[in-house]
């Protein structure tokens, strides 16, 4: 859960990364593999900043599967033994099939329909800054959860639903390729740090 000194409401928040649906290099959809350091590093990232959970979506039974297992050992067998830390991280981790199950799940973790927050390299229209939407995270006793995507970019099936569109990260040279990981922790600390 995300504290804001010296204000009385506080946001919750979760962190989701689709596989599905997403677009391959040629723009058509597709469900993209799940990709070990994205499960380690971004539940580390959802620990360090207070997320509820870290929902990892795919309809693949067989990911599921090897998530499941990687996440086992980390959190039950002997990894939780030998890196605890790592063990609190990996235990926010979620799979579930579709966003709009993430979106059930959240809502009954706290009771409130979360609001949903979709993050882009290529988003141009209709966008949130990031100091807008940590102002609303600030003000507002809701719940918020924060997607990212795989492969080459949300759908826009899932886009078009989401209740804001984050900005994209700009650099310095108009170079735009930054790996999923990098991008979330960029924006988390953007948001709540």
């Amino acid at each position: 859960m995300a504290h804001f000194p010296g204000m009385e409401r506080r946001a919750t928040f979760a962190i989701g990364l689709l596989h599905y649906p997403v677009y391959n290099r040629r723009g058509e959809i597709c469900t993209t593999a799940v990709v070990n350091a994205d499960i380690h590093d971004l539940a580390r990232l959802a620990r360090t900043y207070g997320a509820l959970k870290y929902y990892l979506v795919t309809p693949l039974p067989a990911q599921e599967e090897l998530v499941g297992k990687l996440v086992g050992h980390w959190t039950k067998g002997y990894g939780a033994r030998f890196n605890p830390s790592r063990a609190e991280a990996l235990s926010l981790v979620k799979v579930l099939p579709s966003l709009e199950a993430c979106r059930e799940d959240m809502k009954g973790l706290t009771g409130k329909e979360p609001k949903v927050c979709v993050s882009g390299a290529n988003f141009s229209e209709e966008l949130t800054s990031h100091e807008e939407l940590r102002e609303l995270m600030k003000r507002e006793d809701a719940s918020f959860l924060i997607v990212f995507g795989t492969g080459w970019g949300l759908a826009e099936e899932v886009v078009k639903k989401a209740d804001y569109r984050l900005a994209p990260i700009k650099g310095l040279n108009g170079y735009n390729h930054l790996s999923v990981r990098c991008a979330a922790a960029i924006i988390l600390d953007r948001l709540l740090a």
